[in-house]
């Protein structure tokens, strides 16, 4: 008996390292891979993904085959030109939103408790609006809050804003005509009347009554077909039987006000989109006698889902009290 104890003891030693040697443990799922994959998904490309991220598109490749490894499926559809997730990459990408979500929501609550409110809020909106009140509001706000960095992404539809905010990639949303959606929580909505706008000494100020008609003797400017504003004067025009024939087109609305201020041509916006003009006596809103426009809503959203962080929702708050003074 004495002597098997320590033959036993040895062979135990000597049998584990060799079984760790055939099974090497695998590395768990982190936030930094969980976000790799996330950005590959987002662009389709190994390429761009890497390029977005500032590496390697080799080292990328190598991080998602091993995340396909240790979930022992395909993450994505290698096709011809692009990337598609699999029903698994689906799985697994909504899954690193949830964990950057939490992420930042820890880390925002430990940055409280310092009572320093650093990190980041992501406000997803449209290109008109930052040029508005929304401006002054975001000076006003990191002149109160320094630590924090306010990432503004603009978007090219509200169904982009919507879906950046649904997923929790922007944090607040605001832009015309978000529709309703029960991943979604609005915390205002305005309407807001499209007019014309011209330049204070201009001579349609002295009409009484202007009418569409009324506008189209003079040089026009619009935006692109890329931009909303572009669609909704093409509506207005052809219901008013009129002919649409700008003189510039530009997909700058901040190029629009320009040319507006100057004189030189005619546009048709909201006031609140022009709300910074107006105040310095810049730009002048005309309404219209018809109702040819559609009357877009600005809605401020956020996710029906978790609570803001303590900055995020005084951002929030402040944009809502903007709105609302706008509104009365």
């Amino acid at each position: 008996m004495s002597t098997i104890v320590p033959i036993t003891a040895s062979f135990l030693l000597i049998s584990v390292p060799i079984y760790a040697s055939q099974h090497p443990r695998r590395m768990p799922m982190n936030r930094k891979t969980l976000r790799f994959l996330e950005q590959v998904s987002r662009f389709g490309s190994m390429r761009k993904a890497a390029e977005n991220l500032n590496i390697s598109s080799s080292a990328l490749n190598r991080q998602i085959l091993a995340l396909e490894e240790e979930v022992g499926m395909p993450l994505f559809e290698r096709l011809p030109r692009k990337l598609r997730l699999t029903a698994a990459g689906e799985v697994l990408v909504a899954h690193a939103q949830a964990v950057e979500r939490d992420y930042r929501s820890t880390m925002g609550r430990i940055a409280a408790l310092k009572g320093m409110e650093r990190g980041t809020i992501r406000l997803s909106t449209m290109g008109g609006l930052i040029y508005g009140p929304l401006l002054a509001l975001a000076c006003e706000f990191i002149r109160q809050h320094s630590r924090m960095l306010v990432r503004v992404e603009i978007q090219p539809s509200p169904e982009a804003i919507a879906a950046r905010v649904m997923s929790g990639e922007s944090d607040i949303g605001l832009g015309y005509n978000i529709l309703p959606n029960p991943g979604l929580r609005i915390l205002q909505t305005i309407d807001v009347e499209i007019g014309a706008v011209v330049s204070p000494d201009h001579s349609l100020t002295h009409k009484s009554a202007l009418r569409l008609s009324d506008c189209i003797q003079y040089p026009i400017v619009t935006g692109t077909d890329t931009m909303a504003i572009r669609s909704v004067m093409d509506h207005a025009f052809a219901s008013a039987e009129l002919p649409l024939q700008p003189t510039v087109e530009t997909d700058s609305i901040e190029v629009i006000k320009q040319f507006a201020m100057s004189g030189s041509a005619i546009t048709f916006l909201n006031p609140f989109d022009i709300s910074a003009e107006m105040e310095r006596g810049a730009l002048m809103w005309l309404p219209l006698v018809e109702r040819y426009f559609p009357i877009p809503s600005l809605r401020l959203v956020v996710r029906s889902k978790g609570v803001l962080e303590t900055a995020a929702a005084r951002l929030a708050e402040n944009i809502k009290s903007q709105m609302s003074a706008y509104s009365g």
